[in-house]
């Protein structure tokens, strides 16, 4: 059985509506997926308020902190998505991610590139959630840079007139709204964490799991991390980590695939 458990919508970073994912899942052949946003749940809940009986939805969200000034990316899995703490949470983090996004646009505007909210908004009519990845696009079709990574590394980057610091939430404490909301906490692509010191350091925090499983993870990462989940008594999670984002990989669901069997304990957990 396939599955894919990190992918996004337009409810946060993605090109496609909830919906319109799901059905890509659908035709990729895999029947069990979680839709996990950067801090929001509107997605999620969208898929879970219309089943469909051909393919299962976890409820997922993929909740950001900050670890020695890095990024780090947690997986919420299976919560109780009516938790009033939780939904109070991602409604904060959805208002501070959105003011922020527009005083960076005002920030770009005034440093002398030619873009407004108001282009901003019409460019995304329905993301929920409008961040840096949309403001990179935006810096794009305007000809100011040719790709995400290129607008991430120069007009977006910290050390930029245009940039605005984000709310740095601790590690901890988005696990522990996690587990309150009776949910299991995975670390996301640990390849991705600023240092290797920092990723072992992190796993004394009380995670559930470890996604070993990721497109930007080779065989040889995919293995150390399995090593890891076993030391620390982890089970494995895998995502796709799909968005549609031009020349982003992968350009397609089913292009990255997990099998069932790999993991195996994860989906035990679910069931139990």
């Amino acid at each position: 059985m396939l599955v894919d458990f990190h992918m996004h919508s337009t409810a946060s970073d993605g090109v496609m509506r909830p919906l319109d994912l799901r059905e890509a899942n659908k035709a990729a052949q895999i029947k069990l997926m979680a839709l996990t946003d950067h801090d929001t749940i509107e997605g999620s809940l969208e898929l879970l308020r219309q089943p469909d009986p051909s393919i299962t939805v976890i409820p997922g969200c993929e909740f950001s902190s900050t670890y020695h000034n890095g990024d780090v990316h947690i997986l919420g899995y299976a919560f109780d998505y009516t938790n009033k703490e939780l939904l109070e949470y991602v409604a904060f983090f959805k208002e501070s991610r959105q003011t922020r996004i527009f005083k960076m646009t005002d920030l770009c505007k005034k440093n002398g590139y030619d873009i407004s909210v108001d282009e901003l908004k019409a460019m995304f009519p329905h993301a929920n959630s409008l961040g840096r990845p949309h403001l990179s696009q935006l810096l794009i079709a305007k000809g100011y840079c040719k790709t995400v990574s290129e607008a991430f590394n120069t007009i977006l980057h910290r050390t930029s007139p245009c940039y605005v610091p984000k709310f740095k939430a601790e590690p901890s404490d988005v696990i522990d709204l996690i587990h309150r909301a009776n949910g299991l906490a995975v670390m996301a692509h640990p390849v991705l964490i600023r240092a290797e010191e920092d990723v072992h350091e992190l796993l004394e925090l009380p995670f559930d799991g470890i996604e070993v499983y990721h497109v930007k993870q080779s065989a040889a990462d995919s293995a150390k991390y399995r090593k890891l989940a076993i030391k620390h008594k982890l089970f494995i999670t895998g995502g796709s980590d799909y968005h549609g984002i031009p020349k982003k990989e992968p350009l397609a669901i089913g292009d990255y695939l997990i099998q069932s069997d790999d993991v195996a304990e994860f989906l035990h957990v679910l069931r139990s």
